[in-house]
């Protein structure tokens, strides 16, 4: 029989393999506009975020949205060990490092995914952008020594 240890990891390796081959047949089926598959997670995770952990976004700056964005995903969450914001013009860009979901984004690409358009960093900040009137393109580079990636929003013009 395994141990409490072992069961966790087995159920972490389960939980990988399922969302890995989900976002797979996503990809397949609708390729890069797979990214709009995962706005519901964005949106969800938005709304706890703001009614668990105090996120506003209503009438704020972008950047700082984003900032506390990850702020959450790094204080509250444990998701991220650190990241830093940068502006410039009509980008922002989020650095995060050492990602706990570092190994599932690369378990996803290993299949033929070729963006990782499953990260809930990426689709809640897209979430926040959407609800304040700013919609922005995202692209998202991964960064293997730090186990992170920027993520940059190019703001869209209206």
């Amino acid at each position: 029989m395994s141990t409490e240890e072992q069961k966790k990891k087995n159920m972490m390796r389960l939980m990988t393999l399922m969302i890995a081959g989900m976002a797979k047949a996503l990809y397949d089926l609708f390729g890069e506009t797979a990214f709009a598959t995962m706005s519901e997670v964005g949106k969800s995770t938005l709304e706890i975020m703001e009614k668990e952990m105090g996120l506003e976004i209503e009438g704020e700056d972008p950047k700082n949205v984003i900032t506390e964005i990850g702020r959450i995903f790094a204080d509250e969450m444990g998701f991220i060990e650190s990241f830093s914001t940068e502006q410039e013009g009509n980008k922002i860009a989020l650095t995060v490092s050492h990602c706990q979901g570092w190994d599932l984004t690369q378990a996803i690409l290993k299949t033929g995914v070729e963006v990782p358009f499953t990260c809930p960093i990426m689709n809640v900040c897209q979430a926040a952008l959407i609800r304040m009137g700013k919609p922005a393109q995202k692209a998202i580079s991964p960064i293997p020594e730090t186990h992170g990636s920027t993520i940059t929003f190019t703001m869209i013009e209206q």
